[in-house]
């Protein structure tokens, strides 16, 4: 029980509760739109995109709004990307249908995110150094291992 009220009152530190959690999945993506300094239209749309396509954002529409409005603070993130690991790391109740692979998955459609505003028709070799920046710190954050699959997908967007 102790448990799920730290977890709860981590939640409640960032705006967030056990009925919205889900849209904490969002902040990778947050990161990685405000890694040049101003979130793209592009990127906002595709956010919600992938939010809504995912079952994310129920409950959660004006946390995201502020995120992308007002650029999250660094220990806001720190926060937030702790409690979402902590989450995916709980096998009951509230967080329990994510785990290691939804970590994974995020990182990835992080890059969609980096892709979204850049160049001709949003090619993925427009992302910039400072997005390429964000998903490795989005990596390092969900401690996703320093593996294949991500590396591999930052030198795709090379």
């Amino acid at each position: 029980m102790a448990e799920k009220d730290e977890l709860l009152g981590a939640l409640a530190e960032l705006g967030i509760n056990e009925d919205n959690y889900q849209v904490l999945s969002l902040l990778p993506f947050v990161l990685v739109a405000w890694s040049d300094g101003k979130v793209q239209r592009a990127e906002k749309s595709k956010i919600v995109e992938l939010a809504r396509a995912n079952g994310l954002l129920a409950g959660g529409e004006s946390v995201l709004e502020d995120w992308l409005r007002d650029q999250p603070l660094p220990e806001y993130y720190d926060k937030g990307f702790k409690t979402l690991v902590e989450l995916a790391r709980r096998e009951r109740g509230i967080g329990s249908e994510m785990n290691a692979q939804s970590l994974r998955e995020l990182v990835d459609l992080s890059s969609d995110i980096a892709s979204a505003a850049g160049g001709l028709f949003g090619k993925a070799w427009s992302v910039s150094d400072a997005e390429k920046t964000a998903l490795s710190d989005v990596a390092e954050m969900l401690s996703i291992d320093d593996g294949q699959s991500w590396k591999e997908l930052l030198e795709d967007l090379s």
